[in-house]
């Protein structure tokens, strides 16, 4: 009697010991979620980045267009300066007003150049093409893109850069560069600011 106790007795730990087994196996696996969140979140900026572009892209292209519609309408006149108030950045605007005061004080002329259809008004058509951002920092505490360009004239291409700043809730123009020439207009109007007057 105590011999068939003993094999029962045997028999049920052995079978605890399965279905335990069976138990563990079929219960989710706990695993560290922390390399889970890490892709999640690169997911996250990499898509934010994206959208992001998208809607830098968007700006510019939508600015250009209204650029080329007046510049057809008016053959590129000499007067940007409600696109410089719309579209560009408080410092733009600040170093504008800088230079428009020096122009008056010295009788000289700063512009020669349109700079943002980058021409010298020769009344050509002209149109934007082949938009790029080139680089996109939306983590420094002021939000800064680079879009790239093509103007065409008809006989002529002239590649270009423009420099944004997230201002107020909007992308907005911070530098114009002609990469045919090699100007920097922003540090272009800063030495004809610092140039002693001319008369």
């Amino acid at each position: 009697m105590m011999a068939l106790a003993a094999l029962v007795l045997a028999l049920m730990m052995t079978s605890c010991g399965n279905r335990a087994q069976t138990v563990a196996q079929a219960e989710p696996q706990v695993v560290d979620s922390s390399e889970d969140l890490a892709l999640t979140g690169v997911m996250n900026m990499e898509m934010r980045t994206e959208a992001e572009k998208g809607m830098v892209l968007e700006r510019v292209k939508d600015i250009y267009r209204l650029v080329k519609s007046d510049y057809m309408l008016h053959g590129g006149s000499y007067e940007n300066e409600l696109f410089d108030k719309a579209f560009c950045s408080k410092s733009w605007n600040k170093l504008l007003m800088a230079v428009r005061c020096k122009e008056e004080q010295t009788g000289s002329l700063f512009f020669e150049m349109n700079h943002w259809s980058m021409t010298r008004y020769s009344g050509v058509l002209l149109s934007f093409d082949e938009f790029e951002v080139e680089s996109l920092d939306l983590f420094s505490d002021v939000k800064r893109a680079t879009v790239t360009f093509t103007v065409y004239e008809s006989d002529t291409y002239t590649p270009a850069r423009i420099y944004l700043v997230y201002e107020d809730g909007r992308w907005m123009i911070d530098d114009f560069r002609n990469l045919k020439y090699m100007i920097d207009v922003r540090n272009a109007m800063w030495d004809y600011i610092a140039k002693p007057d001319m008369i």
